[in-house]
């Protein structure tokens, strides 16, 4: 009697330890999935950044002198209207 209730107690056991083993593994996966889409739409938004920055500093680059002979006559137009 007393070693069908230890087999029991063991059997419950090996239960509630797969269980929380089952548990804490969708726990890590879920956690990896978030993480890792993360750090992947953070790299993709910096890549787009930098890539408009050198479109940006490009064009500057080569109607900086045009830009502001442009700004300088809107300002003009807007101030003597």
């Amino acid at each position: 009697m007393l070693v069908v209730a230890k087999r029991k107690a063991m059997k419950r056991k090996m239960d509630l330890s797969e269980m929380m083993r089952s548990t804490a593994k969708i726990f890590v996966c879920a956690r990896e999935f978030v993480v890792r889409k993360r750090g992947q739409t953070m790299t993709e938004y910096t890549l787009v950044l930098a890539a408009i920055a050198v479109v940006v500093f490009g064009v500057y680059l080569a109607l900086g002198h045009n830009v502001s002979t442009l700004a300088s006559g809107v300002d003009s137009t807007l101030t003597n209207s």
